[in-house]
């Protein structure tokens, strides 16, 4: 008797995550757009959608969910891993969202700005014991209970009042990890770790970027960058006045 083999290849795996609170999305209502056309990936749990033998041509993507703005970026493989291609998509809640508490934010116009994100100075994860540059082990302590739970992270410079962003590699102990790139800016030791925030960003310059409402930690640290050059704002977002860019 012949048996018929068939193969399938993951082209990309998309994992929405809600950027205010790092948490999965798991909303049912999803539809995911490939250069302006109806695609269906599948489905795999927890916030995660695979594209099977679909090609790994450069393509724009677009994903609308219930209850969020719309995520659009464009998909070029040379950016992602070979063997795991992989797209964090991280959603705004729209303004009327339903969640665990309402939102707050800004938008605005600012010609050339490339991205915008925000890290919460009075909700600090954990904070820098050492670093190893050769190796981009980082040491941590005062690790909240539930550890280093995300991927991308802002190393807080207190008295400059910017941070340094970072992604999480892999966990190597209870108190350490290893990062993607060696750490380019001089820090204290106890300088705290906080959790990023992205924000969105268009050609035409128009910027958006929101907070859940815990009507008390709401004093974040906003890093911009516009035409390739960084910088910084302190921002409270019970005053939207503060926000303007």
């Amino acid at each position: 008797m012949n048996a018929s083999v068939i193969r399938f290849r993951l082209d990309l795996l998309v994992r929405l995550i809600d950027t205010t609170t790092g948490e999965s999305v798991e909303e049912r209502n999803v539809r995911f757009f490939r250069d302006a056309e109806t695609v269906h990936p599948i489905p795999r749990g927890s916030g995660n959608y695979v594209f099977l033998n679909c090609g790994r041509t450069d393509s724009s993507l677009e994903v609308c969910v219930y209850g969020y703005e719309p995520f659009r970026m464009r998909v070029r493989y040379e950016t992602l891993d070979e063997k795991m291609p992989v797209i964090e998509a991280f959603l705004i809640p729209s303004e009327n969202a339903q969640g665990s508490s309402p939102v707050l934010g800004f938008t605005g116009n600012l010609p050339g700005i490339q991205s915008i994100q925000a890290v919460n100075v009075n909700k600090v994860c954990c904070c820098i014991g050492g670093f190893d540059e050769r190796k981009r082990i980082m040491k941590l302590f005062g690790i909240h209970r539930l550890g280093m739970d995300g991927i991308h992270y802002g190393l807080i410079h207190p008295d400059r009042q910017d941070f340094e962003p970072f992604a999480v590699q892999k966990e190597i102990s209870g108190d350490a990890v290893k990062i993607d790139h060696p750490l380019k800016e001089p820090f204290s030791v106890n300088a705290p770790i906080s959790r990023i925030i992205f924000g969105s960003v268009t050609q035409e310059g128009d910027y958006c970027i929101r907070v859940r409402d815990d009507r008390e930690q709401l004093l974040h640290l906003i890093r911009y960058v516009v035409e390739d050059e960084v910088k910084f704002r302190m921002v409270d977002f019970r005053h939207p006045e503060s926000a303007l860019l």
